[in-house]
């Protein structure tokens, strides 16, 4: 798994050097050129170009097999942040995110980029399976030594099919997906010694439930 890694990393690098320079190039064309917005597949050429950006940046994550700082981590404050930072997307697609959290929730050992990082993702993909007005659930709650985190939404669900392999680097069911974002947020939650599951049903929304240790 780590050579594998290493040779990601290193793909990742030298596609990355080339694509900057066609971003740049396209940018310039824009600018110099703006008539050029007006041919037929302008916007899908800097869709496709934004798309493998993202694609590098996520195989960046997942293949980074360092140990990232850990240090004790304030979840609540990491949720309230999350929420403050979602509300102009929010706003912008009339999406709801309701909140529910315990006076103190204790600490947990972590990187609070990274859980950050996870939370974002799992928010990100709820709000994206609901359509207007559609509704994300975030709560969390002390269960004896562990920290349960639940974010669920009243979105289209999935099939047993695509929950089969949610995880499964690579494999997305949405349009625009790089498939690595539920890779790297299950990733992320195992290092820092948690586990995640998820329950989903068609029409009838998903709930993800994340357990931590805290300290």
């Amino acid at each position: 798994m780590e050579d594998l890694n290493l040779t990601i990393a290193k793909m990742v690098h030298e596609i990355r050097n080339p694509l900057t320079l066609i971003s740049s190039s396209l940018q310039l064309i824009e600018t110099t050129h703006p008539e050029v917005k007006d041919f037929q597949f302008w916007s899908q050429t800097l869709e496709d170009v934004e798309y493998l950006n993202q694609l590098l940046d996520d195989l960046a994550v997942y293949s980074d097999d360092r140990r990232f700082f850990m240090c004790e981590a304030d979840l609540k404050e990491i949720f309230l942040s999350l929420e403050e930072s979602l509300q102009p997307y929010i706003l912008a697609h009339r999406k709801n995110l309701s909140v529910h959290l315990p006076a103190q929730l204790p600490p947990v050992f972590g990187n609070p980029v990274r859980l950050r990082q996870a939370f974002l993702n799992l928010l990100k993909n709820a709000f994206e399976a609901t359509g207007e007005d559609g509704c994300v659930s975030l709560s969390a709650r002390k269960y004896l030594d562990q920290i349960i985190i639940r974010v669920s939404d009243d979105g289209c669900g999935m099939t047993p099919e695509a929950l089969a392999d949610l995880f499964t680097p690579f494999s997305s069911h949405k349009a625009g997906g790089t498939g690595l974002g539920l890779a790297i947020t299950q990733k992320i939650i195992r290092a820092h010694y948690g586990q995640i599951d998820v329950t989903s049903s068609p029409g009838r929304g998903t709930a993800f439930t994340v357990t931590l240790p805290h300290l």
